[in-house]
């Protein structure tokens, strides 16, 4: 496939605000497009650092306002310090479900475990988030629990789809560390988010010594009705597993056609045209090449590809969105605009700053 594409605006860090991440897009009740994003303030751009939900808008989908950032959602509502990983969806009520973790003051490790939590709060217009708001995983237990930006997932029967990847909690040498194998799970709802189970199937890698596990899952429905997961790993793949019961069941983890560093795999179905989409970072790593994952604190996520497919299974050749050597991309959304145009957001930093703490949205046009 081949796409042109245009840098719409860079949220980039500074020393009071040190990184900008992670976001989704909605169009909103009153026919703007939102953007919205993890906006981090302090001196530091840790996961565990203070952080809201903020956003910016658009009125044509090209030109965002960049310069009247809103604030959505404020972790200390619900005791928490941090914000984080936001999904939009609109809701059955002609509104807006916004989902995202709120983490509670872990910044110091040595003195309590991590603990995590998964909301959803609905908006009337997708302004207003001053409502009581769900709790949807876990119930009542401490635990490092991951969701990723635009990972929420609605499938044709109407049941919503949360995935997570969980990773156990141990005591160590006095203190509490999180192990990094990923063991996942789609938590769902029957009744537009009011209630959730998360009695599921729960997916581990097939080999126990592998370190990372199953991380960062993801879900998308397939033109047959099956449901298709995916998932970062460090064994040079994307992993797949798919459900014919919907995601009651899982077939067993096994590399998927996408060859991957560890770093997160986008997959989205244009409404329009009903084609799939995949974005992710193509495994390039040699060691005579300043491409080298090493380098240039990329963390291994360069270039950032797209390819298409008909059945989200069969995928075409992909193109580049970006390739700068000097910097990484991860973390993506993408939302369309019309079967040919599409809005695209990505982390994007690199050299002197981790890829985390900036942010880059682009439109791209699809051949």
């Amino acid at each position: 496939m081949n796409i042109s594409r245009k840098v719409l605006f860079d949220l980039m860090p500074s020393s009071s605000n040190p990184r900008n991440s992670e976001g989704d897009f909605i169009r909103l009740p009153d026919g703007k497009i939102m953007f919205a994003y993890t906006r981090y303030v302090g001196n530091s751009w840790d996961d565990h650092e203070d952080s809201s939900i903020c956003a910016v808008l658009s009125d044509d989908g090209e030109h965002f306002d960049t310069d009247n950032i809103i604030t959505l959602l404020t972790p200390d509502r619900f005791g928490g310090t941090n914000a984080m990983a936001v999904t939009l969806r609109p809701n059955k009520s002609g509104g807006v479900s916004l989902y995202c973790i709120i983490k509670f003051d872990t910044k110091d490790l040595t003195k309590k475990p991590v603990r995590d939590e998964i909301w959803r709060i609905d908006s009337p217009d997708g302004y207003d988030y001053s409502g009581e708001g769900v709790l949807c995983f876990p119930k009542n237990r401490l635990g490092y629990y991951a969701i990723n930006n635009s990972r929420v997932e609605t499938v044709s029967s109407g049941r919503i789809f949360i995935p997570i990847a969980e990773h156990k909690m141990n005591f160590e040498d006095t203190r509490y560390c999180f192990d990094e194998a990923g063991r996942a799970r789609f938590v769902y709802s029957d009744d537009d988010g009011k209630t959730w189970n998360e009695d599921v199937q729960v997916l581990e890698f097939p080999d126990p010594k592998n370190k990372h596990g199953l991380q960062e899952p993801g879900i998308i429905e397939l033109p047959d009705g099956r449901l298709y997961g995916f998932f970062r790993t460090s064994a040079d793949y994307q992993y797949e597993s798919f459900s014919s019961d919907s995601g009651i069941t899982w077939s067993p983890p096994r590399p998927s056609r996408f060859e991957s560093p560890l770093s997160p795999m986008t997959m989205a179905k244009n409404p329009y045209s009903g084609k799939y989409y995949a974005i992710w970072n193509p495994y390039r790593d040699d060691p005579e090449s300043t491409v080298h994952p090493r380098y240039r604190n990329t963390w291994g996520r360069t270039p950032l590809a797209i390819a298409e497919s008909d059945d989200g299974i069969n995928f075409s050749d992909f193109a580049l969105i970006e390739d700068d050597i000097h910097r990484g991309y991860c973390y993506h959304a993408m939302y369309f605009l019309s079967e040919r145009e599409a809005l695209v957001s990505y982390c994007s930093g690199g050299g002197d700053i981790v890829p985390l703490q900036r942010t880059t949205v682009s439109k791209i046009i699809l051949s």
